[in-house]
């Protein structure tokens, strides 16, 4: 099997990176397998891998990764032998689930959110002095 490269940069959702139950050096690993999934969708990096990029223990490794399965971020898929239970294959992909928050709430209730109330006053006191003054053949003018 091939070395797996990771691509140039990773991307960190911001529903990832702004949840408090996940430890930081586990964000940066759900980055770290994002890059790796960019070419064939999952990711086949084995923990020795994760542990002589970051320089720590496995145990750390495992607890990252534990961590980001338990909230749903990833998915872990092991393939073992049938008579041996030995693994052969580790594959990690990105959990795609979307986020449930607002998902029985009123397409009105969005577009509430981003309505402000207007401070600026209406300009039809102008426009009626502006059709007068066009009326009395002077334009741009207004007389008072």
């Amino acid at each position: 099997m091939e070395k797996q490269e990771p691509s140039y940069y990773s991307i960190l959702p911001s529903k990832v990176r702004y949840d408090k139950r996940l430890t930081p050096n586990a964000k940066i690993l759900y980055a770290e397998i994002a890059s790796l999934t960019n070419k064939l969708g999952f990711c086949y990096a084995n923990n020795k891998y994760f542990v002589k990029c970051y320089k720590v223990s496995i145990q750390s490794i495992n607890f990252w990764l534990k961590n980001l399965e338990e909230y749903e971020y990833i998915c872990r898929h092991t393939y073992r032998d049938k008579g041996t239970k030995e693994i052969l294959n580790r594959y990690i992909t990105i959990y795609e689930k979307p986020i449930e928050v607002n998902f029985n709430r009123p397409i009105k209730d969005f577009f509430k959110d981003n309505t402000k109330t207007s401070s600026i006053k209406s300009n039809t006191k102008f426009k009626d002095k502006n059709k007068s003054a066009k009326m009395n053949g002077n334009r741009g003018v207004i007389l008072k």
